[in-house]
Parts: C-alpha cells; structure tokens; sequence
C-alpha cells in the first residue's frame, strides 16, 4: 500500500514539469525516430531502442508531440520504478525482517536527485532503468527452471529498450541459476544446463524485437555498418576510461558515478559515508542482499566506468539504487531507530534538490533551440543572409537539432568548414576573398579561438540550473553566438593571445620562433593606434621587432627579455590595394621566442592594454575561464583617442563616458584578510576601499580626454613556492582578474 503512494506521489509531482523542448543529441534522435524509424540515419542512433519507440510512438498517437511523448514515458517509467526497487529491497530482505527499511530505501532511492530529475528527460535511462529492475525482481522471485526462463527472457526482451539492461540482468540470472537450490537437478548436471538454459532464453528475447529491426534496417548487412560506425565513433571520440589512461580521467569517472547523482557534495558526501558503512554491514546481516549487490550492479559499475562517457552523469542512474540501499543499510546502524530519521531527512533534502531542479528545467527551451530561436528572429531582419562559422564541437553537436528544426532553420548563404583547432582561419579566408556578409561564430564556451578575431559580447546562452551537475554531458551544450560584421581586425596564425592559441601555434610550429605573423585590420579613413604587447621568452635574445602594414613600416624597436607593449600610432599609409583588410605583419629579427599575448586596433574605440605589474595570461581548459594575475602594482596603458594623426575624412563622434569594468576574485581565498585595492588615474584615486569577495566594479573614468594609464594597487601578495615545496613559481601574486577593460558609448556631437 505505502508503495503504491509513493509512486503515485511521484507520478503526480512529475507530470507538471515535462520538458519545453528536447534538449540532446540522443532525444533529438529518438525524436526523429518516432517521425520515422531509421536506425541508419539515426532516427534513432544504433543499436535502435525498437522497445522504446514503439511505446513512445504509442503514446505520441495520444499527446501529438514527440517531446511530451518521450517525457510522459520517462515518468511513467520512473513511477513503474519506485515499485520495482520497492519489490526488489524486499526480496533482498530476509523474510522476517522489517517492511519498514525496504520502504524507506526505496524512498531515498528515488528522492535521489539523479533518478527524480533522469525521470523528466525525454530520453530512454530511466525506461531501460525500469525494465532491468523489473527483470530483477523476476529473478530474485524465481522459484523454479520455469521461473528463471521467464525472467530470462524478459532480460533479452529488455534489452529492446535500452542495451544497457544486460549488465544489469545477466549476471544476477547466472548467479540465480548457479546458487539455485535443488529445482530437481543434481548439482553437476544443473551446474551445465542452467546457464545454457539462461542464455538460450535470453537469445529468445531478444530475437523478438531483433529480428523485426534488422528486416527494418535493411537486412543485417545494412544494420551491422550502422552499429560498427557507432561504435567507432564512440571509441575514437568518447573520453573514457578504457581509451583515457590518467588520474583526471579516474577522477571524472568516480566523480560523475558516485558524487554528481547527488548534485550537492555535502549530501553525496553523507550518503557515501553512509553507504561504505552499510556494506560492511550487509556483508555480515544479509549475505542475499549482498549476493544480489555484487551480481545485480557490479558488472554494471565497471562497465560504466572504463567504457561510457566519463562526465554524462546519466549514464550513473541505475548505480543510485545499490547507493540508496547501501545507505539506509549503515542507517539501521543508528540507535534507537534514528536511521529512519535521518533516511527520511535525506529523502526529503534531495526531493527538494530535484523538485527544484525539474522546476527550472520545465520553465527553459535547451540552449541550442534558444539560440537557433534568436537567430531567426535576427535572420527575418537581414537583407542578406549571414555565414554560419561554428567550432569543431559545435558544429557536429548542431546536426541533429538542425535536422529537427529542418525548416524552420534560420536561412545562411553558406556555412563555413571547422576544422580542428583552427576554425577561425575559415573565417580569415571568408574576409580575404572580399566578401562582405555578417559572419555568426557559434563557440563553445570553453574555447578562446574567438580572441583572434575583435568582436563585441556574445549573446550566451546557459542552463539556468540550480545544480547544473545533473545534466552533465548533455550535448548541445551551453554556447556563445558572436554576431561580427565588418570586425577592426583579425589575425592569422602564430599569435598567442590566449593560452589556447598559443598552444596551437606551438603545435603548428608558428609564431616568431619561425617566421613572421601576419593580421588584418580594416582599412578605413587613415589613421588609429594599434596595440601590440607581450613577451620575450628567451633570457639572451634581444631582437628588433618591426611592424609593417601593406609593406609600410609603422614602427621597430629591440624586445628585451621579459614583458613589453607597444602603442603604435599609425599615420597615413597609402595601399593601392583594392581590398578591405590591410595585412598588418610582425617580424623578429632574428627569429626569437617572442609570444604576441596583446593585439587590438581601433580608430574608434579606446584600447587599452596591461604593461608593467601584470604575469601571463592562463586559462582553466575545463571550465574556459581565463585570467591574468596582477602583482603589488600594475599598470594599464590607454589610448581614448584613436583618431587620424591626419585625415580627410569625417570627423568620428565624441567618445562617450568611459568606465573602468574589473572582474576579479575573492583575496579571501588566498590571504586571511580582505585586500585593500586602490585604483589610480593620474594622481586621483577612483576607487579606494577594502575587498572580500569576488567583485565585479564599473568605475566611471573622469575627464578622459588626456586619459593616458591607470594604475591598480593591492596591499598584500604571494608567492606560490612560499606556501609549497612542490612550487618553484616565484611570483608576487596579489589579485586574479577575470576582465578589465575600458567600455564606452559613442556620443552625438552638440548641435
């Protein structure tokens, strides 16, 4: 009785929050598939879910959509589930045990925020989670060789939904079948005919839905080249374990099993703890229960951990249910019956984890079908249709939700090859050929090729989760669409403005080590400033660096070792070139390790560069946030007026307010104490007080107009080999800026 409410409780709190629209590559493609069933082209992906679709096709009959389909089936799924592990932590028990720690497992099993929010998901998990725990059920309640072939063939049967329920299934029917007792079989003639009978019965089970798919797939030829190039694919571009050999790789795997179902640390904390605790206790009190663990999820964890994508935490739905039992388990270690207490506090905390969670999923339509939203509103108001540039990852990510939108994709004159690593050189030759369409960078968010290229903000488009871990992996993901018309300038290879471009110019074999760089900066009314910094990275070089525009030279000067930034006024060049772009080329003579880490030019915009005070730029590559460190001291070098040293042309409008924008983090993360910051233009101070938590400062700029550097100033620092012997970094570290750039707005000239 008390089951059946807590799944009709569940059921109930779902049905509100189904999702706005499909949100990964795997639902797309099952949602293609219920349009018209293709395993070849993918619709869905192999090895095809034929179970599966044939049910959400049912159900699609009933709801016209393909999105409330799918997720209707989720729910419903994930409510057969809360009886199935309600059946399942029974059986585990001994018969004179108590009902109440199975009911109370089973609640802390499916308040976990994994399997309350994979029930929502317009995809298969929780489906195949369902059937593997029903087919549990079946064996573990096997009393006869009838019985186990029942539930044999109802794994191979199964599978149909989701190929994953044989690890799941398998093992315990061939444990079940080798510890059965008796049956009427002699132990040597049951120890050879019952795993023939199991496998048997199995291969029945499946070849009731593998038959009708392959004869649909076009005959096993056509079907067996649909699964291998899945399985190539998945091999050569999936990270896991089994093909990644390194701690990272480890510690993502046993983070996304174990921690990300939880969501929030602290409770996945409390529940491993907790479940360590159960199983040494299981082991002791409940050897079937213990049998049951192994067989039933053992097989299943270490398949999950060296062949499955590493960080797509779904892939751990079906290890919340050991994790629950095991939990409640140490629970009943507790005096008094204050396990039950504290099952029941943890059910409730992440109930409230995943209510919130399914809330906000159910209110926003996945980044990728935000974005191709957006873009054709922009696109209706275009005279000429935009070219689409997207990164390697996007770009592959974004076939199938463009096969779904199908028409109502947003019209491009032509999309732009992305090859790997240098997606922006497709760009570079777009603009060298003359042509003149706005080009829309679609990027990962952890990518900074986009630095190569001056451009405005993005429009960004994000989860709004609460806790974000549990839609890892999904695919699209988050991104960043860039609109840049006409850009002031862009760059070729050898540059390193970001940790990752200089990364793939040391690869390449770029950059001033091995010959000159070369850029191109919009060749509008003459005149502007360009600005040129970095460093000299070899102790003994000195070379001249010298900086030509359309072969005219604009200026020379010897790199000492260290640090340097340059502020080039340019003056009238003339370029009988009948292009847009003038090249803009950088040399070292001789060829040195000299790293371009600063470029940009404007005859419009303020530019402002970092000079003395300030360390390399780096790069966190998991999340793509970068930053710089600034020393004691550290100083910004600004130009606010860019305009012709001599020109014709129409006068630019009047620089508007400018403003100082500083992002930066905490100094209570490193010092005891908050850090007094000070920030100086001139002699007067614009900022002066204490800071102790991240920050995020617009610091208007009086009087601009002879505007020439602006100091930042912090009272405490660090050296990273004073706090580690492992460390041999001695540099003064005081404040990690994230941003710091001058923003302005043009101003209309007084009448």
């Amino acid at each position: 009785m008390l089951t059946g409410v807590l799944a009709l409780v569940f059921l109930v709190l779902h049905l509100p929050y189904l999702p706005s629209s499909l949100e990964d590559l795997d639902s797309i493609n099952f949602a293609l598939g219920i349009r018209r069933f293709d395993v070849a082209q993918h619709r869905p992906h192999p090895p095809g879910y034929p179970l599966f679709i044939l049910i959400a096709k049912g159900v699609d009959r009933a709801t016209a959509s393909e999105i409330v389909a799918l997720a209707l089936v989720s729910v419903l799924a994930g409510a057969l589930g809360v009886l199935a592990i309600a059946n399942l932590f029974r059986r585990a028990e001994a018969p004179n045990e108590s009902t109440v720690w199975p009911i109370v497992a089973t609640a802390v099993a499916v308040t976990s925020p994994l399997y309350w929010f994979s029930a929502v998901r317009p995809l298969s998990d929780m489906t195949g989670l369902a059937a593997a725990l029903g087919v549990q059920a079946l064996t573990l309640g096997a009393s006869s060789t009838w019985g186990l072939s029942l539930a044999s063939v109802a794994a191979g049967f199964a599978t149909g939904f989701r190929s994953q329920v044989a690890w799941l299934t398998v093992p315990l029917l061939l444990m079940r079948g080798l510890r059965a007792g008796g049956w009427g079989l002699t132990p040597r003639f049951r120890q050879a005919w019952i795993p023939a009978l199991i496998a048997c019965a199995f291969l029945a089970g499946v070849l009731v839905w593998f038959v009708p798919l392959v004869a649909v797939s076009g005959g096993p030829a056509a079907y067996w080249h649909a699964l291998f190039d899945q399985g190539a694919e998945d091999l050569g571009n999936i990270q896991m374990l089994w093909t990644h050999h390194d701690l990272k790789t480890l510690a993502d795997a046993v983070y996304y099993s174990f921690v990300a179902p939880w969501a929030v640390w602290p409770l996945a904390a409390i529940v491993l703890l907790l479940a360590l605790i159960g199983l040494f206790s299981v082991t002791r009190r409940a050897p079937r229960a213990a049998a049951w663990l192994a067989a039933g999820f053992g097989p299943y964890l270490a398949f999950d951990l060296l062949f499955q994508e590493t960080f797509t935490g779904r892939y751990a739905l079906p290890l919340v249910v050991p994790m629950a039992y095991l939990a409640v388990e140490g629970t009943r270690r507790f005096p008094r019956r204050s396990g039950v207490a504290v099952a029941i506090a943890i059910a409730m905390f992440s109930a409230h984890v995943g209510g919130t969670s399914i809330a906000a999923y159910s209110r926003q339509q996945a980044p990728a079908f935000r974005l191709l939203g957006d873009m054709r509103t922009v696109a209706r108001s275009l005279r000429d249709p935009p070219v689409l540039a997207m990164d390697r990852r996007e770009s592959l990510d974004f076939r199938r939700p463009i096969a779904w939108t199908d028409a109502a994709m947003p019209r491009m004159s032509r999309t732009l090859p992305a090859p790997a690593q240098h997606e922006w050189l497709e760009a570079v030759k777009y603009w060298n050929s003359g042509a003149d369409a706005p080009v829309w960078f679609v990027v990962d968010p952890k990518r900074t090729s986009m630095a190569l290229v001056q451009h405005g903000d993005p429009a960004e488009y994000r989860w709004q989760l609460p806790y974000p871990a549990l839609l890892s992996g999904v695919r699209p993901n988050e991104m960043d669409w860039y609109r840049v018309n006409e850009p002031d300038w862009y760059l070729g290879e050898g540059w390193s403005l970001t940790p990752e471009t200089a990364g793939v110019a040391e690869h390449d074999g770029r950059g001033l080590q091995h010959a000159s760089i070369t850029g191109w900066i919009k060749a509008g009314p003459p005149g502007g400033t360009v600005l040129i910094g970095g460093r000299n990275l070899e102790p003994t070089s000195r070379p001249q660096i010298t900086v030509t525009i359309a072969g005219a030279k604009v200026a020379d000067w010897t790199v000492m070792p260290g640090y340097f930034l340059r502020l080039i006024g340019l003056p009238i060049i003339d370029s009988d070139l009948p292009i847009r772009y003038l090249p803009i080329e950088v040399t070292s003579t001789p060829s040195s390790h000299v790293a371009i880490e600063q470029f940009d030019a404007s005859m419009s915009r303020p530019l402002t560069g970092l000079g003395d005070g300030w360390y390399e730029p780096e790069l966190n590559p998991d999340t793509g946030r970068r930053w710089r460190w600034m020393s004691e001291q550290a100083e910004l070098k600004v130009t606010t007026d860019p305009r012709p040293v001599r020109s014709h042309a129409a006068p630019l409008a009047p620089l508007g307010p400018i403003s100082l924008h500083l992002e930066g983090e905490s100094p209570r993360k490193y010092f005891s104490r908050p850090s007094h910051v000070m920030v100086r233009v001139g002699t007067r101070r614009i900022f002066d007080a204490s800071i102790a938590d991240d920050f995020s400062l617009d610091l208007p700029i009086p009087d601009p107009k002879w505007l020439d550097s602006i100091v930042l100033e912090t009272d405490q620092t660090f050296s990273p080999a004073d706090r580690s012997s492992r460390s041999q970094d001695r540099r003064h570290l005081g404040l990690r800026i994230f941003k710091c750039e001058l923003r302005t707005s043009p101003r209309p000239p007084n009448p």
